[in-house]
């Protein structure tokens, strides 16, 4: 972060308006620049007397002192919320490891079934698919014309 940064982000510290990556990065430049945190000084001095005058209430002695705490306060909240996140993503590591675990055993213990395997079968590998369609009534047609035929045979000889 630069210093121009740095001071125009000035007021967002101040109302806590920044996201955590900007208000860590924030804080680690007015740590390391002498210049800014003056500036933050008179900033935090100024906008906190005037906003304690608008709500009628007593001055702060000491500007200084409560910047420092809210700047502490502000590098625990940064520590807080790293540690939650590692924190989440390792139950979420330990939870899929423990799944993993649990379904590998699950598999590993089910009862396995005899192995029936076949050696003889009645399934035919269909080839065509029409002539299952017409086969019926082919059979059917033909049985027909060989009936009429036997009834007209019959019938002649008679």
């Amino acid at each position: 972060m630069t210093c121009m940064e740095a001071q125009s982000s000035i007021t967002a510290f101040i109302n806590d308006e920044m996201d955590i990556a900007e208000l860590e990065e924030f804080i680690e430049h007015i740590q390391d620049c002498e210049e800014c945190m003056d500036e933050l000084d008179v900033y935090y001095a100024l906008l906190t007397a005037m906003k304690q005058l608008d709500e009628d209430r007593n001055l702060s002695d000491d500007f200084s002192q409560e910047l420092r705490e809210k700047i502490d306060r502000s590098q625990e909240r940064i520590i807080h919320l790293r540690y939650n996140y590692y924190r989440k993503k390792g139950v979420l590591m330990m939870i899929l490891f423990l799944l993993t675990v649990f379904f590998s055993f699950y598999h590993y213990f089910i009862s396995t079934e005899e192995k029936n395997t076949v050696t003889r079968s009645q399934f035919r590998l269909r080839t065509s698919f029409m002539e299952e369609r017409f086969d019926k009534p082919r059979e059917e047609l033909n049985r027909y014309l060989k009936e009429q035929q036997d009834s007209t045979a019959t019938q002649t000889v008679e």
